[in-house]
């Protein structure tokens, strides 16, 4: 037999033919080889070309232009012993390039089998298609190591690219085939707060993808995502690790410190107003002038950087010597903990994302009263976990905003739009009326609750009721529930609540509505067929389930009252709170009875672990009821199914209240009472506004269409 020298030299048989000796030999070698010493930065400054398709800025990857990035990057590197690495960002930082380098390096290098997971399987064929695949065919030594895709069984197709030492797997969190399809050395978990709680009923997805690298001792799993909610997977998981944060100097006092947006100075351009009072002209004046109002555009003039310890300004233009300079500084070290970064939108590389943005972002924020765009703000520029405002609720603190309109009188005259909520129980409905006007303002108008079994005809007769009555508009009009939702979640009462909207079908102001206990599910959803023929076809025309994100419904509710109420001094403003134009407030009558105060506020938000892994819930607080939050879910879920997102506001208040009247206010200033207030000795008093004429009656009422029967 040969020696270990003698097989290199050897003369294959015949011409043209690899040694078999030397081929088995050379394999044999190579698989004892230890992993190339190279980093991944080094690999993806030498290799990585970004491609037009998917990078503003195409051309040689330069880690210089992010330097935060180059400790990510060489920590996933195969020489380094760490096994899990977690990254916690906000947005244009480039930190899925960062995993994409760590995947090309992979293949450049052969470093075994690898596996992507996305959140569902269309995102994983959509970043192969705009991510992996352009990135293989512009850098020219991937584009050497992965087949060209021109037939099924070229090893190269959208989910799957086989190469020299291993084979790249995209998958979807969503699909336990995929994520179960083979074992990996190497998993890129991206954007892991989209990912399901459960797969196909089989568990977790991120425990379902980890199992995949349990045979690999030298496994690498890096996890990468913008934050949601507090308790969320990425923020678990940064938490856990040694919480990183890149540290930069100071150019004065060269103090080292973390970019926080707190630092952030901004100033905007004020002008001085005065008003005349005949005319009403607004003028502009100089700041000393008599009667001078200031007033803040809004314009950005100046934003810059405060350092924490010297006070001293930093510009922006600096930032590429603040980013060179900087390091990552492990706040929570300690052994067998996965290296875990935390990084802002502050520090986004000069030309991506500037602070400029930044404060813009903030300040659109600081002016949507639902506070979506402020979750936006804390997920996508901060970086950090959301905690909703609102998770808990005092009842006291709401009875101390009643107003004094009472309830099922009179309704206010900035409220132009009616739905209502109702609730089946096995022994009586409950009903809740609640009002809406612009930019989510609100106002519960009525409470009805109905007792009598949900199977007899008589009870489901006091619900029409409610649905024909006409409420008198504080303009003289007289305005009608638009839309209802009625809770079809309880099996018991669900043919009942069928029956009802098939009954109300045409008319489309009647909805059956069934929560869904998830997080960032919409407010109202898609609609699911339930009526069918003989033949099993589904009738046009026929009963819907809607699908309402009972979650989402809750957490605005609770954010927009918290919303406080104007005030003079230290007191309410209640001329101001009755006249109304507050955006998201939410207004309570007179009359309620404590109960409506303790169900609205029964529920908290808390945070449970499900196989290891957090889940936010709203949980019923024991021995406590909820009917009142679950019909104000409800709707607000007929609100959005009515169009509220959408309706054109100026044309609406012309059609309720075309003179701009305001009848609660004209009867206080006639020194007298108004309709619906009681005497002083508790009684009600058994008055109401005249009807208006019949000329000007406004029902609003959305279109018709073809009827049940018709369709049999």
């Amino acid at each position: 037999m040969n020696s270990a020298l003698d097989w290199r030299n050897e003369q294959p048989l015949l011409p043209g033919l690899t040694n078999p000796r030397r081929l088995c030999c050379s394999a044999f070698a190579a698989g004892l080889a230890l992993d190339p010493e190279r980093p991944v930065s080094q690999w993806a400054d030498e290799h990585r070309i970004l491609s037009k398709t998917s990078s503003a800025e195409p051309g040689r990857w330069r880690t210089d232009r992010t330097p935060y990035l180059r400790e990510i990057m060489d920590v996933l590197s195969p020489t380094d012993p760490t096994q899990n690495v977690v990254l916690q960002k906000g947005t244009q930082l480039g930190g899925t390039e960062c995993g994409n380098n760590w995947v090309g390096a992979i293949i450049d290098q052969g470093l075994g089998p690898t596996m992507i997971v996305l959140p569902t399987s269309n995102a994983a064929k959509k970043s192969s298609r705009t991510r992996i695949g352009p990135m293989i065919q512009d850098t020219p030594s991937l584009r050497e190591k992965v087949r060209e895709a021109k037939s099924r069984d070229s090893g190269n197709t959208i989910l799957l690219k086989e190469f020299d030492g291993g084979v790249l797997i995209l998958a979807g969190a969503n699909s336990a085939t995929e994520l179960k399809s083979s074992p990996v050395r190497n998993l890129f978990l991206d954007e892991t707060e989209e990912y399901p709680a459960d797969v196909d009923g089989q568990g977790d997805p991120e425990e379902l993808a980890e199992k995949r690298t349990d045979t690999f001792a030298r496994r690498k799993k890096f996890r990468c995502s913008t934050p949601t909610i507090t308790g969320g997977r990425i923020d678990v998981a940064y938490k856990a690790s040694d919480q990183r944060k890149f540290y930069v100097p100071c150019p004065h006092c060269a103090h080292e410190q973390v970019l926080r947006f707190e630092q952030l100075r901004h100033e905007t351009r004020k002008v001085h107003e005065v008003t005349d009072i005949g005319t009403g002209e607004v003028r502009l004046v100089e700041p000393d002038a008599p009667g001078a109002v200031e007033r803040d555009t809004g314009e950005l003039l100046d934003v810059h950087y405060e350092c924490e310890a010297c006070k001293g300004r930093i510009d922006e233009h600096i930032k590429p010597e603040l980013l060179a300079a900087g390091k990552w500084i492990a706040t929570n070290p300690g052994p067998d903990r996965a290296a875990g970064f935390k990084i802002n939108a502050l520090y986004s590389p000069l030309g991506w994302f500037s602070w400029r943005q930044v404060v813009l972002k903030w300040l659109a924020a600081q002016r949507d009263p639902s506070g979506t765009k402020l979750k936006t703000f804390y997920n996508t520029i901060l970086g950090e976990a959301y905690d909703e405002a609102g998770e808990s609720l005092d009842p006291h603190f709401l009875k101390a905003r009643v107003e004094p309109w009472r309830m099922g009188g009179i309704v206010p005259a900035k409220c132009l739009l009616l739905t209502a909520g109702v609730d089946i129980q096995h022994n009586r409905i409950e009903a809740y009326v609640w009002g809406w006007g612009r930019d989510l303002e609100s106002w519960l108008i009525d409470r009805h609750v109905i007792f009598g079994s949900p199977a007899l005809d008589t009870t489901w007769q006091a619900v029409e009721d409610l649905l024909a009555k006409g409420y008198a508009h504080a303009g003289g009009q007289s305005l009608r529930i638009t839309a209802m939702a009625v809770d079809s979640s309880d099996g018991v009462t669900t043919h009942f609540v069928r029956v009802f909207a098939r009954k109300w079908s045409h008319t489309r102001r009647v909805v059956a509505v069934k929560g869904q206990a998830v997080a960032g599910k919409a407010v109202i959803g898609r609609p699911s067929k339930q009526d069918v023929n003989h033949r099993g076809d589904i009738i046009k025309g026929g009963v819907e389930i809607w699908q309402y994100g009972s979650d989402t419904a809750k957490g605005a509710l609770y954010a927009r009252l918290k919303i406080e109420p104007p005030k003079v001094g230290e007191s309410i403003d209640w001329a101001a709170v009755q006249a109304g134009g507050i955006p998201g407030y939410v207004h309570l009558p007179g009359g309620l009875p404590d109960e409506v105060f303790d169900q609205i506020t029964a529920e908290k938000r808390v945070t449970r672990y499900l196989r290891g892994q957090p889940r936010i819930e709203w949980v019923l607080e024991k021995g406590r009821r909820n009917e009142a939050l679950d019909c104000a879910g409800m709707a607000d879920a007929a609100a959005e199914y009515a169009g509220r997102s959408r309706l054109n506001w100026d044309r609406l208040e012309q059609m309720v209240n075309p003179g701009q009247r305001d009848l609660l206010v004209e009867a206080g200033k006639a020194g007298a009472p108004p309709a619906d207030a009681k005497p002083a000795d508790g009684g009600d008093v058994e008055t109401s506004a005249p009807p208006p004429p019949a000329s000007q009656r406004t029902a609003i009422r959305p279109p018709r269409r073809g009827g049940f029967v018709k369709n049999w």
